[in-house]
């Protein structure tokens, strides 16, 4: 009974020990759960700023927008009818009527061709992919081509 006491108060820890052994275990608890509230706390901070970032975009976009808006308005009124025979008035043009009109003929002068979108109406040619029959070529016939005769040769030089 004595030896068995013994044996116990050898191998026990001693309260020190397991107090260090205690605070270690927290202390590692603790750092973890710091180290992932950093973390947590770092991806959301990116998080909001990129979407401040995206917020402040948004708004750049729709204020040229509405700019682009008002130089498209300002355009059509500069271009319209009536300010361009303003303006065509404050520079001495007069108005004319169909039958005043002359056409000059220039010579070698060719006209802007029409251009096609489309190719020219006609039958359609079917285009068949033809592959190379080293691409259809299984792998059991290539095997059979390639590795077995090489198997006879390397057997026929053992001998």
């Amino acid at each position: 009974m004595e030896r068995v006491r013994n044996l116990t108060q050898a191998y026990s820890q001693a309260p020190w020990r397991k107090q260090m052994m205690f605070i270690g275990l927290f202390l590692l608890v603790v750092t973890f759960v710091a180290l992932v509230a950093g973390i947590y706390l770092d991806v959301t901070a990116r998080t909001a700023t990129t979407g401040r970032e995206i917020q402040v975009m948004e708004e750049d976009i729709e204020a040229l927008k509405l700019s682009n808006s008002d130089l498209e308005s300002k355009l059509a009124s500069i271009n319209s009818m009536e300010e361009m025979e303003k303006r065509a008035r404050s520079l001495g043009f007069e108005r004319i009527q169909m039958n005043e009109a002359q056409y000059i003929v220039v010579p070698g002068y060719l006209s802007r061709e029409h251009v096609r979108l489309a190719p020219p109406p006609g039958p359609v040619k079917a285009v068949a992919a033809a592959l190379p029959t080293t691409f259809t070529e299984s792998l059991f016939d290539w095997f059979e081509r390639s590795v077995l005769p090489l198997r006879s040769h390397v057997l026929e030089v053992r001998k």
